[in-house]
């Protein structure tokens, strides 16, 4: 029992070492160039604030074991106007870089928002090749699977949609699939909860160990500070003969939050983040020409008498089947099923952000 613990207690421990080397580091300048010392860089996430730094004597600043998600960044210094940098993705694995520059104070400005961050197209100190799907782009894409989701990537392959990827010629089965650090099989999470998606095809880093086809890496949502919630209806029954049906929920928020010096609740230091959903369909891959069955009445003619006799011959029954004896189906019979999926995340705040 005690190894057993031991085993899982290291996995955990690995599984936040792949995550913890995602960082948000940068330069903060002033309009002339000159490096910004001791500036105050903030980082807040959904509204909130995450964490805080300080700029060094070359106005450099780093957010170390961070996770993957999208930020907005805020710079102050006396005599500058307050910068804020909104929607700044942050890749999983990555060493991602945003540099700032402020502006003086002299013209009277209270804050510059700056709301259209693009990513750079070159990545420094990256070495892995493939791409990064954000939560947003994944709302936007007209398929609810995962390998559908990743087969959007350069390099990837699948017969189908949904079916098992190949990355760059490998086999279905050299492709490894990580959720928030930790290597999994089988079904994996509903996309509804997924963060980022990160496909890696080549330059492979050690951390993933001895990999021959690519990486398939799904870092989850996390909780929120509020309570919030969402629920997900959707069916074909009225538009198509499949009967697709599917039903989800999600429900976020803290558990225990931190006592203010006046008493009031501050920041959530504990929180939880639950979904659900159930899928009900006829065929996930309905075929393009109609299915003949033999109907049940006539299909228990043929298992009493499969042979009949005709002028002194026997003949199989079912040879002399009409297209009466048959239905013509829009789905393949057998392919029905239902699936439940159940996730659960609770994150701890063990350090305190630095106030800004």
């Amino acid at each position: 029992m005690v190894r057993n613990l031991l085993v899982l207690f290291v996995l955990l421990l690995s599984g936040a070492a792949v995550f913890g080397q995602t960082s948000l580091q940068g330069e903060v300048v002033d309009d002339t160039g000159e490096p910004i010392i001791f500036g105050s860089v903030a980082l807040y996430k959904n509204g909130v604030l995450e964490t805080g730094t300080e700029t060094d004597f070359d106005g450099n600043y780093s957010f170390n074991e961070i996770d993957p998600g999208t930020y907005d960044v805020e710079v102050s210094y006396v005599g500058y106007n307050k910068q804020r940098v909104e929607d700044v993705k942050v890749f999983a694995g990555k060493a991602n870089r945003l540099d700032i520059t402020m502006t003086s104070d002299a013209v009277n400005l209270d804050e510059v928002v700056v709301t259209s961050y693009k990513v750079p197209l070159v990545e420094q100190d990256n070495t892995t090749q493939g791409a990064t799907i954000t939560s947003d782009q994944i709302k936007n894409l007209p398929t609810r699977n995962i390998n559908a989701l990743a087969a959007t990537t350069a390099g990837l392959a699948s017969a189908d949609e949904g079916d098992a990827i190949a990355v760059r010629g490998s086999r279905s089965n050299a492709t490894d699939y990580y959720v928030d650090g930790i290597r999994v099989q089988g079904n994996l999470i509903p996309e509804s909860e997924i963060e980022q998606l990160q496909v890696i095809t080549g330059g492979i880093e050690a951390q993933y160990g001895d990999v021959t086809g690519g990486i398939i890496s799904i870092t989850t949502k996390g909780p929120s500070s509020q309570f919030s919630g969402g629920v997900e209806v959707e069916t074909s029954q009225f538009t198509d003969p499949y009967d697709q049906s599917l039903v989800g929920f999600n429900l976020s928020g803290p558990i225990i939050k931190r006592r203010n010096e006046d008493g009031t609740k501050g920041e959530s230091i504990l929180g939880f983040r639950l979904a659900g959903r159930l899928t009900d369909q006829l065929d996930d891959d309905p075929p393009a020409t109609a299915v003949f069955r033999v109907k049940d009445n006539v299909l228990a003619d043929l298992q009493a008498n499969p042979v009949i006799q005709r002028g002194g011959n026997s003949f199989i029954a079912a040879d002399f089947l009409t297209n009466e004896d048959v239905d013509a189906l829009d789905f393949r019979p057998n392919e029905q099923y239902t699936r439940y999926d159940l996730t659960g995340k609770i994150d701890a705040r063990l350090s305190d952000a630095i106030d800004i």
